[in-house]
This record gives C-alpha cells, structure tokens and sequence, in this order.
C-alpha cells in the first residue's frame, strides 16, 4: 500500500470513529433525557383495616345466623373519607395517600360476624345498613370517627322484622390524620358489636318467649 493509500485508510477509520464517537453521545443524551423526563413513580397509599373482631360474650342461642351489611354507594369504595366541620362542614373529603382494604360494609360485616358468632346457634338473620362512615374533624387538631348504622333482625323465615333499631358510635381518634382515624374506627366497630349484642339480649328478654320461640329465630 502506498503512503497515499496509508493516509486516506487513516482518514477514513479516524472519520469512522469519530461518527461511532458521535452516535454513541448523542444516545446517551438521549437516554439521560429520557431518565429527566419520565415522572417519578408515586408512592404507594397506606392501606388500614378493621381488623377481624373476636368473639364476644352474646349467648349462642341469640346469634344470628347470618349478617348482611348494605351501605350507599359512596361507601362501597375502599376510599378514606373524611369531614371538617370547623372549615367546611358540608363538602366530604378523601384522603388522597391512605386507602381502605376493603370497602367500609365488607370490613364492618366481617367483625360483626366475628362479634356476634354468626351462624353458631340461631336462625335469625341480621342486616345492618351502614349510613355514616367518616372521620370527622371538630378542630384542624382534633377528630373523632363516626359509625352509625340502622339495623334489623328478621326471622329464620320471612321478611316481617322481628325488632329494628339505630345506633351512632363516635369514637375520639389519637392523632389528627388518616392513620388516627382508622384506629379510632377499629374501636367504634368494636364498640358497635358490643351495643347489638346487647340490644339482641335485650330484644330476647323483651319478647315473649324469647328470640327462640316459633316463628322466631328457632331453626
């Protein structure tokens, strides 16, 4: 090969790196662009439950055979609500990092059967309609969890109601935020199996010949 051929080889292996060179620059700028641009991923909601209840001391001829719990639509969401009356006391609020587990009735349904032993001696079906389920700020510093539900208990056949009542549970939350308020809930639900349970002995003493007397909640 002559100097010539030497020199313009040369050249053209220095113009081929150079375009390599070049290339490989110009992709990582846009690899770093691209590592710029894309937004950051968001962090993921807390989520809190009620727990799963524990058995409570209500007899086991008065259980209930089963419990159903209903609520409007904006409760069968695993959304976080929230009320500040102090603010604005007509607008609902929602958390917008903190979610529930499972939407307020299937939650609340699960401690109450839990509760109350549902399914372990009675026949009487119990449904309970969930009206209330916020946390509910008196102060930016102060909020208490509010529960209130209707409920009603029908006989082992039939839809005429053997006994139907309402109940309110407020329940002071420890801290001013999301994870206060779900604990506060844990409690108010507590709270609410223990009232039914009572109103069911009550109900029992109340009627003649108890809840177990035919046409009641006797198998």
């Amino acid at each position: 090969m002559s100097r010539r051929d030497e020199d313009m080889h040369s050249s053209h292996l220095e113009r081929r790196r150079g375009s390599s060179a070049l290339l490989a620059g110009f992709a990582a700028t846009l690899l770093l662009a691209a590592c710029q641009v894309l937004p950051e991923r968001p962090p993921a909601a807390a989520t809190y439950d009620l727990g799963a209840g524990e058995r409570g001391p209500l007899a086991q001829t008065l259980t209930p055979a089963r419990v159903t719990v209903s609520a409007p639509a904006w409760l069968q969401a695993t959304t976080m609500h929230y009320r500040e009356t102090w603010a604005d006391p007509g607008r609902r609020r929602a958390y917008a990092d903190n979610r529930w587990t499972a939407a307020p009735p299937a939650m609340l349904g699960l401690v109450l059967e839990r509760a109350l032993g549902a399914g372990e001696g009675a026949g009487c079906r119990l449904q309970v309609q969930l009206d209330e389920f916020e946390q509910v700020f008196r102060a930016a510093d102060r909020s208490e969890a509010r529960l209130v539900v209707r409920f009603t208990l029908l006989p082992v056949r039939g839809a005429e109601s053997i006994s139907s009542g309402t109940l309110a549970v407020l329940e002071p939350a420890t801290t001013a935020d999301a994870s206060g308020g779900a604990a506060a809930f844990r409690i108010a639900s507590s709270r609410l199996a223990d009232a039914i349970a009572q109103w069911l002995a009550e109900v029992d003493r109340a009627l003649p010949g108890g809840l177990s007397a035919p046409g009641r909640c006797r198998r």
